[in-house]
């Protein structure tokens, strides 16, 4: 029903209603192309080339519009219902399917990637993504006010009868379809030749698969094979079968074993390793040996963990978690009968670390209780020191402690040690090229000060019950986190594998660790890799040749040449040296960069390349 010149309602027709909803698709088509140019603003740099231009313009307009027509062609029927309960029902949807691209331009902004169920999960958990209240009721605000626009779409063009005479919709079909030919026609072509350019772009927009055609190209003459078999050498070898170790473990008997504590903080950026933002771990490394250029195994949680554990690349996660393997370290303390004390901030779930790290572990305990990160990281530190006071003490022990703290950028309210000025709360969506990091950093900084007195709890247990000396303790960060450092408008991890995102402290306290073995590696790359081997050779009686189950060295050993360091992600993973970072994804698509991830003139060194293959693919079958 609308409203005539006279205000008395009159009747559309289905027909007419059919019309006046491909005009409010149209609309919606339009505002989501508009939304979706801030993808492209992410750009390292934006395509001079045609063929980039020309694939950018036609894979926006096509894609958007067919998003926006499944919304459509879903709520039809809801025109067979009474007009007002129609019109809110499509208008919630469409709102919906709105506010999920528009959500979407802002996680991409931070980790250049698009929203997926594991991004979803880790939002409404808070146990890795924690957003303010603030940021919530923006959000809500948001919805509420485009629920209302939307709505007011759909009354403003049924009470307009021009709308439903305007036959604009096959002209737009047909714009649409060259669009789309367009698209995939460059796109297959890209594909038979390797075409970076295009290659790169794609990714940019969500849930978009335009075409390839390799097999015909192939039989016309029109595919460069030699591109192309480089681009699948590189790409990520699917399967989950492995071969891990390479043989059984060898093992001689250890006499004395020492307790051993991985002491790990979330988010843990090199530059707050000092006397003034980590005194208490300052104090504990002077005791020790620090590494100047450690990097870890992943850009995120999940892949920095599992390189810590089983000492190879982050690649290897899926794999693993098909095949639920524990890795040789977990089974050999085990094996030893270590007592495990396991106490993490955040789930063990959510990475699966219950079926990967810890898969043969029993009665594991998954999460600590709290409403916060502070919260959940002061009963984590109560519940190890009780739990390490009650401990069988024949048995040797085995600690990990995984706080969450400056990944929430968060400390008790009152928190005394506190760096002005500083923000009151993070609003991530108010992060821009242009936020002043300042305030941001100095909130970081007094997380980072928080956890490090939770950490001084647990230096003086050991102290208390003279285990200090009889403990190896690894201090360090799963990864890093970026406050925009680059100037390309990254915050947090998990989007690139530059320092900023993967350079963490590290520190190895305690009995048999060498002297100035930290300075002897210098400036050399060591890497989380590097932990289960130092451990298995030095103090877990494990002889076998470090190949047969790790890709890292002894630390303690002769220092080695490493001109360049494998760093995996999710679905990708960079072959990072001190001047370039070959960023690589799932399929073998490339970009190459500089260390700040600006685009770099040349070709990067594929003997690199070729060697972190052979890393990639040594444990699989």
């Amino acid at each position: 029903m609308i409203l005539n010149n006279t205000t008395s309602p009159i009747k559309l027709s289905f027909k007419q209603k059919l019309h006046a909803h491909g005009w409010f698709i149209l609309i919606n088509a339009i505002v989501a192309m508009l939304i979706s140019l801030r993808f492209f603003a992410y750009l390292p740099i934006f395509p001079k080339d045609a063929l980039s231009l020309s694939f950018i313009v036609s894979g926006i307009w096509s894609q958007m519009t067919l998003l926006t027509a499944v919304i459509g062609l879903v709520t039809i029927p809801l025109l067979l219902l009474p007009r007002q309960l129609n019109r809110i029902l499509i208008a919630l949807i469409a709102s919906i399917a709105i506010s999920v691209l528009l959500i979407d331009t802002f996680v991409f902004a931070q980790y250049r990637f698009h929203m997926n169920a594991v991004v979803v999960e880790l939002v409404f958990s808070g146990d890795v993504v924690d957003f303010p209240i603030i940021t919530w009721l923006m959000a809500i605000f948001g919805a509420v006010i485009l629920v209302a626009l939307e709505y007011w779409l759909l009354v403003r063009i049924a009470s307009k009868p021009v709308f439903t005479q305007i036959r604009l919709g096959r002209k737009f079909t047909y714009l649409t379809i060259f669009m789309a030919l367009v698209c995939n026609g460059l796109h297959v072509w890209a594909a038979a030749n390797a075409y970076q350019p295009i290659s790169i772009v794609k990714p940019y927009l969500p849930l978009f698969q335009p075409a390839t055609a390799n097999s015909f190209m192939e039989k016309h003459g029109w595919l460069n094979k030699e591109a192309i078999e480089k681009q699948k050498a590189m790409a990520l070898k699917g399967g989950s079968s492995l071969n891990y170790p390479l043989s059984p473990l060898q093992t001689k008997a250890v006499d004395k074993p020492v307790n051993i504590m991985f002491l790990v903080i979330d988010s843990w950026r090199l530059d707050t390793f000092n006397q003034d933002n980590s005194p208490n771990l300052w104090a504990l490394a002077q005791q020790g040996e620090s590494f100047e250029n450690h990097v870890s195994t992943g850009n995120a949680t999940r892949t920095g963990i599992f390189g810590m554990f089983y000492g190879i690349p982050g690649t290897y996660w899926h794999g693993f978690l098909a095949n639920n393997k524990s890795p040789v370290f977990m089974d050999r303390l085990q094996q030893m009968d270590y007592q495990l004390g396991l106490f993490a901030a955040a789930k063990l779930t959510s990475p699966e670390f219950d079926k990967t790290v810890f898969a043969n572990v029993k009665n594991l305990r998954i999460r600590s209780e709290g409403n916060s990160s502070p919260e959940r990281d002061i009963n984590l530190t109560k519940d190890w020191k009780t739990w390490y006071d009650k401990r069988d003490k024949s048995k040797p022990a085995f600690s990990f402690l995984f706080y969450d703290s400056p990944h929430a950028y968060d400390f008790p309210e009152g928190y005394e040690h506190q760096y002005q000025p500083m923000l009151k709360a993070v609003n991530y969506l108010e992060l821009n090229n242009n936020t002043d990091v300042t305030p941001f950093m100095n909130r970081y900084k007094t997380s980072v000060h928080f956890t490090d007195s939770l950490a001084k709890q647990v230096i003086d247990k050991l102290k208390e019950t003279d285990n200090l000396d009889n403990t190896v303790i690894i201090v360090t960060g799963d990864h890093a986190q970026e406050l925009n450092d680059n100037k390309l408008n990254y915050w947090g991890h998990n989007s690139n594998f530059t320092p900023a995102q993967t350079q963490v402290p590290f520190i190895i306290v305690g009995p048999k660790v060498p002297k100035n073995i930290g300075g002897q590696w210098g400036k050399q790359y060591t890497s989380h890799e590097d932990i289960v081997p130092t451990l298995m050779e030095q103090y877990l009686g494990v002889t076998s040749p470090i190949n047969d189950y790790s890709t890292g060295a002894d630390l303690f050993a002769e220092p080695q040449q490493r001109p360049w360091m494998l760093i995996s992600s999710y679905s990708g993973y960079g072959v990072v040296s001190k001047n370039s970072i070959l960023e690589v994804g799932a399929t073998g698509q490339s970009k190459y960069m500089d260390s700040t991830n600006h685009p770099k003139d040349g070709s990067p060194n594929y003997k690199y390349v070729q060697q972190a293959l052979e890393q990639i693919s040594r444990f699989r079958k």
